[in-house]
Protein backbone atom coordinates (compact mmCIF):
# COMPACT_ATOMS: atom_id res chain seq x y z
CA UNK A 1 0.00 0.00 0.00
CA UNK A 2 2.45 2.69 0.86
CA UNK A 3 4.59 1.62 -1.69
CA UNK A 4 1.60 2.23 -4.35
CA UNK A 5 1.29 5.50 -2.98
CA UNK A 6 4.63 6.32 -3.49
CA UNK A 7 4.96 4.90 -7.14
CA UNK A 8 1.52 7.25 -8.07
CA UNK A 9 3.17 10.73 -6.05
CA UNK A 10 6.22 10.08 -8.57
CA UNK A 11 4.21 9.79 -11.20
CA UNK A 12 2.29 12.77 -10.50
CA UNK A 13 5.40 14.49 -10.14
CA UNK A 14 7.01 13.73 -13.13
CA UNK A 15 3.46 14.78 -14.42
CA UNK A 16 4.06 18.12 -13.36
CA UNK A 17 7.35 18.03 -14.19
CA UNK A 18 6.74 17.50 -17.80
CA UNK A 19 4.09 19.93 -18.11
CA UNK A 20 5.96 23.34 -16.47
CA UNK A 21 7.51 25.32 -18.19
CA UNK A 22 9.92 26.33 -15.14
CA UNK A 23 13.38 24.29 -14.78
CA UNK A 24 14.36 24.54 -18.44
CA UNK A 25 17.95 24.07 -17.14
CA UNK A 26 17.21 20.94 -14.11
CA UNK A 27 15.27 19.17 -17.01
CA UNK A 28 18.50 19.01 -18.97
CA UNK A 29 20.49 17.54 -16.35
CA UNK A 30 17.06 15.74 -14.97
CA UNK A 31 14.15 14.99 -17.50
CA UNK A 32 13.53 12.00 -15.45
CA UNK A 33 12.44 12.83 -11.20
CA UNK A 34 12.75 9.45 -10.36
CA UNK A 35 16.49 9.85 -11.66
CA UNK A 36 16.61 13.25 -9.19
CA UNK A 37 15.79 11.25 -5.94
CA UNK A 38 18.79 9.09 -6.40
CA UNK A 39 20.96 11.56 -5.98
CA UNK A 40 22.47 12.74 -2.69
CA UNK A 41 21.99 16.93 -3.24
CA UNK A 42 24.92 19.26 -1.74
CA UNK A 43 25.02 23.01 -2.07
CA UNK A 44 27.46 22.99 -5.03
CA UNK A 45 25.72 20.63 -6.86
CA UNK A 46 22.25 21.99 -6.64
CA UNK A 47 23.80 25.58 -7.25
CA UNK A 48 25.40 23.51 -10.88
CA UNK A 49 21.93 22.14 -12.12
CA UNK A 50 19.66 24.50 -11.48
CA UNK A 51 21.52 27.89 -12.46
CA UNK A 52 21.00 29.52 -8.97
CA UNK A 53 23.71 31.01 -6.88
CA UNK A 54 27.56 30.54 -6.73
CA UNK A 55 28.55 31.68 -10.50
CA UNK A 56 29.32 35.48 -10.82
CA UNK A 57 26.86 35.54 -13.66
CA UNK A 58 23.98 34.67 -11.59
CA UNK A 59 25.29 36.80 -9.11
CA UNK A 60 25.68 39.59 -11.40
CA UNK A 61 21.95 39.33 -12.87
CA UNK A 62 21.24 40.66 -9.20
CA UNK A 63 23.40 42.99 -9.15
CA UNK A 64 25.40 41.57 -6.20
CA UNK A 65 28.45 42.43 -7.90
CA UNK A 66 29.68 44.31 -10.72
CA UNK A 67 31.49 42.12 -13.02
CA UNK A 68 30.49 38.40 -14.54
CA UNK A 69 33.64 37.79 -16.14
CA UNK A 70 35.31 34.46 -14.77
CA UNK A 71 38.28 34.80 -12.68
CA UNK A 72 39.99 32.93 -15.66
CA UNK A 73 39.17 35.80 -18.21
CA UNK A 74 37.58 34.16 -21.32
CA UNK A 75 33.84 34.34 -20.56
CA UNK A 76 30.94 35.10 -18.65
CA UNK A 77 30.69 32.78 -15.60
CA UNK A 78 27.89 30.59 -16.47
CA UNK A 79 27.92 26.74 -15.10
CA UNK A 80 27.98 25.53 -18.79
CA UNK A 81 31.61 27.48 -18.34
CA UNK A 82 32.38 26.29 -15.45
CA UNK A 83 31.78 22.55 -16.27
CA UNK A 84 33.21 22.64 -19.69
CA UNK A 85 35.65 25.76 -20.69
CA UNK A 86 37.55 27.33 -17.56
CA UNK A 87 40.74 27.62 -17.62
CA UNK A 88 41.09 27.81 -13.62
CA UNK A 89 39.37 24.79 -13.22
CA UNK A 90 40.94 22.80 -16.00
CA UNK A 91 42.81 20.39 -13.96
CA UNK A 92 39.63 18.98 -11.83
CA UNK A 93 37.60 18.61 -15.35
CA UNK A 94 40.39 16.09 -16.36
CA UNK A 95 38.82 13.19 -14.47
CA UNK A 96 35.64 13.64 -15.54
CA UNK A 97 36.57 14.75 -19.38
CA UNK A 98 38.62 11.39 -19.45
CA UNK A 99 35.57 9.48 -17.85
CA UNK A 100 33.34 11.11 -20.80
CA UNK A 101 35.84 10.03 -23.55
CA UNK A 102 36.10 6.61 -22.61
CA UNK A 103 32.25 6.22 -22.73
CA UNK A 104 31.72 8.46 -25.33
CA UNK A 105 32.51 12.08 -26.24
CA UNK A 106 33.31 15.47 -24.81
CA UNK A 107 31.97 17.58 -24.58
CA UNK A 108 28.66 15.54 -23.43
CA UNK A 109 25.26 16.18 -22.94
CA UNK A 110 23.50 17.26 -19.20
CA UNK A 111 21.86 14.00 -19.32
CA UNK A 112 24.89 11.98 -19.55
CA UNK A 113 26.32 13.94 -17.06
CA UNK A 114 24.34 12.30 -14.43
CA UNK A 115 23.57 9.12 -16.14
CA UNK A 116 26.92 7.42 -17.14
CA UNK A 117 29.12 10.11 -15.14
CA UNK A 118 27.68 10.86 -11.90
CA UNK A 119 30.73 10.09 -9.50
CA UNK A 120 33.22 11.50 -11.59
CA UNK A 121 30.44 14.63 -12.24
CA UNK A 122 29.69 15.08 -8.39
CA UNK A 123 33.52 15.05 -7.44
CA UNK A 124 34.21 17.44 -10.17
CA UNK A 125 31.24 19.99 -8.77
CA UNK A 126 32.35 19.54 -5.21
CA UNK A 127 35.89 20.43 -5.68
CA UNK A 128 34.96 23.58 -7.49
CA UNK A 129 35.91 26.16 -5.17
CA UNK A 130 33.54 28.92 -6.01
CA UNK A 131 34.91 31.02 -3.18
CA UNK A 132 37.78 31.41 -5.45
CA UNK A 133 36.32 31.64 -8.56
CA UNK A 134 33.99 34.65 -7.66
CA UNK A 135 36.23 36.61 -5.75
CA UNK A 136 35.84 40.31 -6.90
Amino acid sequence: MKRDLEEESVRKWQRNWTQTTKGSITKEYFPNVEERLKINLTQNFTAIVTEHGKTRAYLHRFKIIEESTCSCGTAEQTTDHLIFECEAITKKRERLKTTALQNGSWPTNKKDLIRRHYKDFAQFINDIPFDKLSAE
